[in-house]
């Protein structure tokens, strides 16, 4: 994205976050701030867009526990989808782990 695209984006958004606090109506919002309503659902679309990929990356990750790991002190394996591995000796701290899934 070119920089006066993220400059767009960013002062869009941030009139999005505007409208969504002020109780008008998208078109009185649009009236009000001198924007082309096109322009404005433009934008909202992937203002949502953005905020459905956050809000699908922040989700709960299934986690397996296979032949009793999870027991504490017997260690635990992370398997990421790609194949990558981690493997842990001793008890880990679930935020820790809720880090390196995040």
């Amino acid at each position: 994205m070119e920089p006066t695209d993220v400059t767009t984006q960013q002062l869009m958004f941030s009139l999005i976050e505007i409208w969504k606090g002020s109780g008008k109506s998208q078109q009185e919002f649009c009236r009000d701030k001198d924007i082309a309503y096109s322009k404005f659902y433009y934008w909202l679309k992937k203002y949502n867009a953005k905020e459905s990929t956050l809000n699908t990356a922040s989700d709960f990750i299934p986690v397996t526990i296979k032949n009793g790991l999870g027991v504490r002190g017997s260690g635990l394996e992370l398997v990421y989808p790609d194949g990558r591995r981690l493997i842990f000796h001793q008890d880990v701290d679930p935020s820790f782990l809720r880090a390196l899934l995040a």
